[in-house]
């Protein structure tokens, strides 16, 4: 076996790397020391890409394509695993999260990748996949770590999605498929809920929890969450009554001081 076919094996056991996990491979396959980057890149890399055994979805990442998938446009690479190599910190959130959890209520081809403000990267697309950065700076909490294919990703926990997906639900296919897929996500906790909206402390986000927790308030999944809640959501939100949605047509709810769309609650009952 070839250098150039060991690090191909090695390199197919990860599925997803970046440029520096495959230097550290050559390294130990590679008597030249050290090994330097056009070195690296002309003798291994770039050969392995014209054989159509390495794809380069975007810089510094390199997806390894199966011996039996060689040269087949219908090869579609794993998303998350993609989305967990594009940038640190980060979590995977929002709809992609909804995904993970089992609980999204239809298949998205985006995936959402959730980093701070300073940790920007542009969008891009590959396989008919769009992977799109969501700027948080409340980033890194209520997060988890999952393993998945061997590999360990952070997602966002189900108290954390619960709040993101409620706060922009935008990045969940809007309220009627929020409300879709929230109604089946398992593991929301009322002491984490706190946790988390003790930390990121927005008014909104306080009546929106309340305002949700109340249409969910018969589901299984939420059993007691809103009746643990309540007295704490009452006292942290503010007097003055907030819009849901601004610009449309709306009714007050007076328990969460909420300003709500003229049959929203409807989209409750087709869930």
């Amino acid at each position: 076996m070839t250098k150039l076919e060991l690090l191909y094996q090695e390199l197919s056991k990860r599925e997803v790397v970046r440029y520096k996990e495959i230097e550290e491979i050559a390294s130990e396959i590679v008597e030249k020391q050290p090994v330097s980057f056009r070195y690296l890149y002309n003798e291994y890399i770039n050969k392995l890409r014209r054989s159509g055994k390495l794809l380069h979805p975007q810089r510094g990442i390199y997806v390894v394509v199966p011996p039996t998938k060689i040269n087949e446009k219908s090869f579609q690479p794993d998303t998350y695993l993609i989305a967990s190599k594009i940038q640190k910190p980060y979590y995977l959130g929002y709809h992609t999260a909804l995904e993970i959890h089992g609980c999204a209520y239809s298949n998205y081809n985006e995936a959402y990748i959730v980093v701070p403000p300073n940790k920007k990267f542009r969008g891009f697309e590959f396989k008919n996949i769009r992977y799109r950065p969501i700027f948080n700076s409340q980033g890194q909490i209520g997060l988890k770590q999952i393993n998945h294919k061997n590999h360990k990703i952070v997602v966002s926990s189900a108290s954390r999605t619960f709040l993101d997906c409620i706060e922009r639900p935008e990045y969940s296919g809007d309220w009627e498929e929020c409300l879709k897929s929230l109604e089946s996500l398992a593991g929301v906790k009322a002491n984490e809920l706190k946790q988390l909206l003790d930390k990121i402390g927005k008014d909104m986000l306080f009546r929106k929890t309340g305002f949700i927790l109340d249409l969910f308030n018969e589901n299984p999944y939420y059993e007691g969450i809103l009746s643990s809640l309540k007295p704490y959501l009452t006292e942290m939100m503010g007097k003055s009554p907030m819009y849901l949605k601004k610009g449309t047509k709306s009714e007050l709810d007076k328990n969460w001081r909420l300003y709500v769309p003229t049959g929203f609650k409807d989209l409750i009952r087709g869930v």
